[in-house]
């Protein structure tokens, strides 16, 4: 067992060890799927304040509230089975893999169905204008399919072809947005570029639907089908508990302090969540590798433990440069951003740990177990929030997110299986 933790049965006798290639390869896809992320993430807030500093505040406002359903639904949109296909198909015979991504695809064409009614019934309804909302309608429609196609790619062992495709959809946006608004910028500008761009994103990645031993369409049995769609069921309520937890404390604030107090809160939260874009990559990044066979758990861990302590001095880097830089940029108004980032920074780095071992488990096929250390994550944020929010404000609501956040790392980490199943059928399903 190699210092990473590579399976013995994973290199076939007289190779040479793949310890170091697969430390290489992990390297060069977090990076290139973290380098994705960040674009486009950056690409999303310059996109943000175009549109409010062209359009003005009420513009502003309508593209957040169109937005505003698929921000909140897009994730959970394929049913989970985006997440099945990343994190168990790498694992099965090819007629399978095509039966399961062909189950991921008729998942996401009615969850694409669903969002874009969604959103349309909610742009009409709070009478946003009905052009830009058909943009939204049309992005939102577009969302799963992306995110199956990103699963399909990480399981195909092409996570760098995801964050090229990432760059390529933060600069088509962008560019979209300076072309349309060329004569005029306008609400359905910059709608309309960000549903073109999620297009670029469908065309890259759609080569990656093919793989070797690709043949007739083929089905699953019901009894496999019913393993998938509960797997995806799993993954959607722990998606939606981490949402909460991540989300419930602006709520809870919004009954017991001022507004602006809620902007600084906010501002806190966007800066510690971007600590999460190499964890994120990092843990899609290792899904194929567990599912060959390369990874096991001690590697898992070992990988866990040297992304806790890459984040903790990531997390020290951006404070200090909060603390110099959040004032002159954002204005005396935020001067309390580094006081609540400093008591958020801790949870985020305990969660950033945690992802690693959370995609084990997923890859294992025991979704519940993340979804159970979720909704204890969950009771301590709502706990910490009735009981600290009153008297402490922001600063209360930062203490019970990193009580929650932790909550959530420690049960991540105990839940975790001790090793990986080697049959086709996943342990939930035969327990």
């Amino acid at each position: 067992m190699s210092g990473l933790g590579i399976s013995p049965g994973a290199v076939p006798a007289g190779e040479p060890a793949v310890a170091v290639p697969l430390r290489s390869r992990l390297v060069k896809d977090s990076a290139a799927l973290g380098l994705g992320q960040t674009v486009a993430l950056a690409a999303g807030a310059l996109a943000a304040l175009l549109a409010a500093r062209w359009l003005g505040a009420t513009a502003k406002g309508q593209l957040t509230l169109m937005f505003a359903v698929p921000a909140l639904l897009g994730p959970l949109a394929a049913g989970g089975v985006d997440s099945y296909i990343a994190a168990r198909a790498g694992g099965r015979d090819p007629q399978q893999r095509r039966a399961v991504v062909g189950l991921g695809v008729r998942a996401a064409r009615w969850g694409g169905v669903a969002l874009a009614s969604a959103t349309l019934a909610y742009g009409i309804g709070t009478g946003l204008p009905p052009g830009p909302v058909l943009f939204a309608a049309v992005l939102a429609g577009l969302r799963p399919g992306l995110a199956v196609a990103q699963a399909v790619a990480t399981s195909d062992d092409q996570v760098a072809r995801v964050g090229r495709a990432l760059v390529a959809m933060a600069a088509a946006q962008l560019s979209l947005v300076v072309v349309l608004a060329a004569d005029g910028a306008s609400v359905a500008d910059f709608a309309a570029a960000s549903a073109l761009s999620v297009l670029v994103g469908r065309r890259l990645l759609r080569p990656a639907r093919s793989r070797p031993g690709a043949g007739a369409p083929a089905e699953l049995a019901a009894a496999q089908r019913r393993q998938v769609l509960r797997f995806g069921g799993a993954v959607v309520v722990g998606d939606a508990l981490q949402l909460a937890n991540y989300r419930m404390d602006l709520f809870v604030l919004a009954a017991f302090v001022p507004v602006a107090d809620i902007g600084v809160y906010a501002v806190a939260v966007a800066l510690a969540e971007i600590l999460w874009q190499l964890p994120q990559a990092v843990s899609r990044s290792i899904l194929p590798r567990i599912v060959a066979g390369q990874l096991d758990r001690a590697g898992v861990l070992r990988i866990s433990k040297a992304l806790g302590a890459v984040t903790a001095g990531l997390a020290l880097v951006g404070w200090l440069l909060a603390v110099h830089l959040v004032e002159p940029v954002f204005g005396s108004d935020f001067a309390r951003v580094p006081l609540v980032l400093a008591v958020l920074l801790p949870g985020a780095v305990l969660v950033s740990a945690a992802k690693p071992i959370a995609a084990w488990t997923l890859s294992c096929g025991c979704p519940s177990r993340n979804v159970r250390a979720s909704a204890a994550g969950f009771a301590v944020v709502a706990a910490g929030n009735v009981l600290l929010v009153p008297s402490f404000g922001i600063v209360g609501a930062a203490v019970a997110s990193t009580l929650g956040y932790g909550v959530v790392a420690a049960g991540v980490a105990l839940l975790a299986p001790a090793s990986h199943p080697s049959t086709s059928l996943d342990p939930e399903e035969t327990s």
